[in-house]
């Protein structure tokens, strides 16, 4: 709702999310990479996923009107950036201390980092 009502991503990302906001996606997160509670009703992923899902496709996801395309490997990595940048804006909150550059500038960089690698073809094997 949050992001409708700003017609930004910025206000999703966890530099801008008020304190409750911020812990209940954190976790989120730590429940999704723990698969907990994805088969029931009320799932513990709604937002975190969707919201992992959009910062994607921001950072150069392929996809078109109605589908997505990235590897498991490459939603599996962004899941524990973004819970990992969830974690340091909560840190970050509780030591009453500031980034040089704001946690999700950082995120969106390395979410562009992870696409960009995912898109090039792999080298031959590094000889051992």
């Amino acid at each position: 709702m949050r992001l409708i009502n700003s017609g930004g991503v910025e206000a999703i990302l966890p530099h801008s999310l008020d304190d409750r906001h911020l812990m209940l996606i954190a976790y989120q997160f730590r429940d999704l990479m723990a698969g907990v509670g994805g088969d029931t009703k009320d799932s513990s992923g709604r937002a975190a996923l969707p919201l992992t899902l959009l910062l994607l496709t921001r950072a150069g996801a392929k996809c078109t009107d109605d589908i997505m395309e990235v590897d498991l490997e490459i939603l599996q990595d962004a899941l524990s950036l973004l819970s990992a940048t969830f974690d340091r804006e909560i840190v970050n909150r509780i030591l009453n201390r500031q980034d040089r550059t704001p946690t999700g500038t950082a995120l969106m960089l390395g979410l562009e980092l992870l696409i960009q690698f995912a898109e090039k073809p792999a080298d031959s094997a590094c000889p051992v």
